[in-house]
């Protein structure tokens, strides 16, 4: 991949006048560069703002906003309620890989409490990239069944350690959504026909009894995934291809309908029988330390190798003739899960200002094709 580098070398007076393009780059450093306070940048129709609160930042934002975060994790005042959205926003985080964030720190909302992250039908149109979403209470569509579907959410490269819920009730009209590239350590339930796709996304479910559910009479559909011993239950006409799917302690469907096709199973059986499941090119019984370069316990971690082992049956047998897997599709998934904002390298801030009164600042900022 190639990538154009930009250098910014400056040395800024403290009583002048800073650059608002070089303020947020600094702002945006966050905790991670010499102690820098987390700051969030509120990009409008107006001159952008810069907030150190959540809710200050909520509070100010108007439709179709976009907020930038530093790395840190950041909640309300109110962290056992956490924050309902009714308006079109757009979230872009430091990402949620602390490896590829290091110079800036992970972006992560929610901290401590019962914290919920509610979306109403209001909030339609609204994106979400390098984000992740804290594991201490739930991510919701909807307070109740009048406003609980919101349309074309999308989310790209975002985490969610919390239970994600994509309605309210079974019974009302339907939210839309589409993860590109996203990880789920939580229970995914689509409560109704909640039109859903997930592209190259990862679900690692092996605690809890967690599931990936309730997605009827339609709406989850599944490309290029991988399911770490993540069951699909109780969901109808679903479409799952070109995926990987782990588990052994149960087949990896139960009580659904639909199709899969060109799909890797660790189990000798995708289904118990019975079930209305068309399937075609399922490749069934494969140990997984044949499938994947390097992951072997069913647990996700940042340094897993999700690429396809060498031999693995997998390899150019997807319906696009890519691999299955994450790895697959003419767009495979980006190591880091960087965000498609410009991505920091290096940052270098110093503590003081030397003896002209100026800041040395020295920020390296990678451009991104993706």
């Amino acid at each position: 991949m190639n990538h154009k580098t930009t250098h910014f070398n400056q040395h800024i007076h403290v009583m002048r006048t800073i650059a608002i393009t070089l303020l947020t780059c600094i702002g945006l450093m966050g905790a991670g560069v010499h102690g820098q306070e987390q700051r969030i940048v509120l990009q409008g129709a107006g001159q952008p703002q810069i907030f150190t609160t959540l809710d200050d930042a909520l509070a100010a934002a108007q439709p179709n906003d976009a907020l930038y975060f530093s790395g840190g994790s950041f909640s309300t005042a109110l962290a056992s309620e956490g924050f309902t959205i009714s308006i079109p926003l757009h979230f872009i985080g430091a990402g949620i890989d602390p490896d590829s964030s290091s110079v800036t720190n992970t972006t992560t909302l929610g901290t401590a409490g019962t914290y919920s992250f509610t979306f109403t039908s209001g909030a339609s149109g609204s994106t979400f990239t390098g984000i992740k979403f804290a594991p201490t209470g739930s991510f919701l569509y909807g307070t109740g069944e009048v406003d609980d579907a919101p349309q074309g959410m999308v989310f790209d490269r975002c985490e969610f350690d919390c239970y994600v819920r994509l309605g309210f009730d079974e019974d009302v009209p339907a939210s839309s959504s589409t993860f590109n590239e996203c990880i789920f350590r939580n229970s995914v339930a689509g409560v109704g026909p909640a039109p859903t796709t997930f592209t190259r996304c990862i679900f690692d479910l092996l605690w809890n009894n967690m599931s990936i559910a309730v997605f009827r009479p339609t709406g989850l559909t599944m490309d290029h995934c991988v399911l770490l011993e993540a069951p699909i239950t109780n969901c109808e006409n679903m479409n799952v291809t070109n995926s990987i799917l782990t588990r052994v302690g149960g087949v990896p469907i139960g009580q659904s309908t639909g199709t899969v096709s060109n799909c890797i199973i660790s189990h000798s059986e995708l289904h118990l029988s019975g079930l209305n499941i068309a399937s075609s090119n399922i490749i069934t019984d494969v140990a997984q330390e044949s499938i994947f370069v390097d992951e072997v316990d069913n647990d996700h971690q940042y340094s897993d190798d999700f690429r396809l082992a060498v031999g693995s049956p997998g390899i150019g047998a997807g319906t696009d003739g890519t691999d299955i897997g994450i790895y697959g599709t003419a767009s495979p998934y980006k190591d880091g899960s960087i965000p498609f904002n410009p991505h920091f390298q290096q940052a270098t801030i110093a503590n003081s200002t030397d003896q002209d009164g100026d800041l040395p600042v020295n920020i390296r900022v990678t451009a991104q094709p993706n």
